[in-house]
């Protein structure tokens, strides 16, 4: 494309987040990568109290599950208009609030528990998680009430069903 003898190179757009529902296969990009992204870690170490001793031992116990806390995704109608393949705004609550139940496919009410999520940010990580919570804050309205700005923030937490080390750890 040429505009007075300059030619114009298109921005390239950061890859996206995407959210994956790990018992349904369905996916969902996000509309826009979230502005900050903070991981949490825990190391749990048992206090041994030694009497007469002057300081309490450390005895390493177990590593806590990593957590993403108050991931905000921000959703815009009108920017989502403007995006090719950008589903409805509502469509990305839709598959949140899918993740906070038990699907029906389920053998057993006692077996049952909401699906994991896995969350790909590319470049920055990819963690299979289930949802800790999620907030939705409606910020916009159309005149005939429908929802045109919101933003859902959503805390994940690393689900494992292995042993992980530290090797496997500095790896990733």
């Amino acid at each position: 494309m040429l505009c007075f003898g300059v030619a114009l190179i298109p921005l390239a757009r950061a890859p996206r987040c995407s959210l994956v529902n790990v018992w349904s296969g369905e996916s969902i990009e996000c509309l826009l990568n979230p502005t900050e992204l903070v991981e949490k870690l825990q190391i749990n170490w048992n206090r041994l109290v030694v009497p007469g001793l002057s300081h309490q031992p450390l005895q390493f116990q177990s590593t806590g599950n990593r957590q993403l806390s108050g991931v905000e995704f921000y959703l815009d109608r009108f920017f989502a208009s403007e995006q090719p393949g950008a589903p409805e705004i509502l469509e990305f609550r839709r598959f949140l609030m899918a993740l906070t139940v038990p699907p029906e496919a389920l053998e057993s009410v006692v077996s049952a528990a909401p699906p994991r999520v896995l969350v790909v940010w590319p470049r920055v990580l990819t963690i299979e998680c289930v949802l800790g919570s999620v907030e939705f804050h409606y910020r916009q309205f159309a005149t005939d009430g429908q929802v045109l700005v919101y933003t859902a923030s959503v805390s994940f937490e690393e689900i494992l069903d292995v042993r992980i080390t530290s090797e496997d750890r500095r790896r990733e």
